[in-house]
């Protein structure tokens, strides 16, 4: 999966909890994925199928069709460059997209559906997740002030510098650090801003937060960071995406890049009262 590179198109998936995400019958994560899935003019294959288990519930089963990216249109806004934009879109394979990209499965119970976890695909998905269970996992936070993140021991007793700022080649990101493995604290403040017209109004808890909680390894994730509304307190989530590709700075710029893009997702991924009553 290359997140840098220009024109991507991004699958986003949002299952429920403990569900299972596939793409053309291979397993692609778990509750939330985001997935690069190409543009049908580069493929064999011009429609794809995304297939969301969870045991006691029927599959959802939903097909990607192919149709005209709507950006193709954008080079009509510039005349003088229209011809130009369009055929360097076409030549490039993004005349063509997959649709739709933003998919939220709604499963239906069925007390005899139960999922294959023994499955070649299941096997082989795991199989990636054991084999990055100790490497580093590129994080960053969305919503959130104050944050401290300190890791435990067994005893529960904070290791000191057990994390890094990620610096890249281009910026310092001081919100986005590597973690390795194993047992965390987190502490924060949540704060958000939302924009009406000309107008900016900031929201902020009046309590901070405080969760300990197990980070995996490998791939990339984000602090969402939530707010009770009676308690006015600070309420926390952890979203993790597996990334195959973790290996030098290949591999480590775009999960950098990717766990910025699951933070901008945090609002959107749960419902806040559902996250706040599981």
């Amino acid at each position: 999966m290359k997140y840098a590179k220009q024109g991507n198109q991004d699958l986003n998936v949002i299952g429920p909890e403990d569900s299972h995400i596939f793409l053309d019958d291979e397993k692609i994560g778990e509750s939330f994925i985001i997935k690069d899935v190409g543009f049908p003019k580069k493929d064999v294959v011009e429609k794809k199928t995304v297939r969301i288990e969870k045991t006691g519930y029927a599959p959802q089963v939903i097909e990607l069709k192919k149709g005209t990216n709507k950006w193709i249109w954008g080079n009509f806004l510039f005349l003088l460059g229209a011809p130009i934009g369009f055929g360097i879109d076409y030549l490039s394979g993004v005349f063509e997209s997959f649709t739709p990209l933003n998919i939220r499965a709604d499963l239906i119970r069925d007390e005899k559906y139960k999922v294959d976890l023994n499955s070649p695909t299941q096997k082989k998905y795991k199989a990636v997740l054991d084999e990055s269970s100790k490497i580093p996992v590129v994080i960053t936070y969305s919503n959130l002030s104050a944050v401290n993140i300190e890791k435990l021991d067994e005893k529960g007793n904070v290791i000191p510098n057990a994390n890094d700022e990620y610096t890249s080649i281009f910026q310092n990101q001081s919100n986005v650090k590597t973690l390795s493995p194993g047992t965390y604290r987190i502490k924060g403040i949540y704060q958000t801003s939302r924009r009406s017209g000309n107008t900016i109004t900031t929201y902020t808890a009046k309590k901070a937060g405080e969760m300990i909680l197990t980070i995996p390894g490998g791939g990339a994730g984000a602090f969402c960071g939530l707010i009770d509304k009676e308690k006015k307190a600070t309420s926390f989530r952890f979203i993790h995406i597996n990334e195959p590709s973790a290996k030098s700075l290949e591999g480590f710029l775009p999960r950098a890049q990717l766990s910025n893009r699951i933070a901008g997702s945090c609002d959107g991924i749960f419902g806040l009262q559902d996250l706040l009553t599981q």
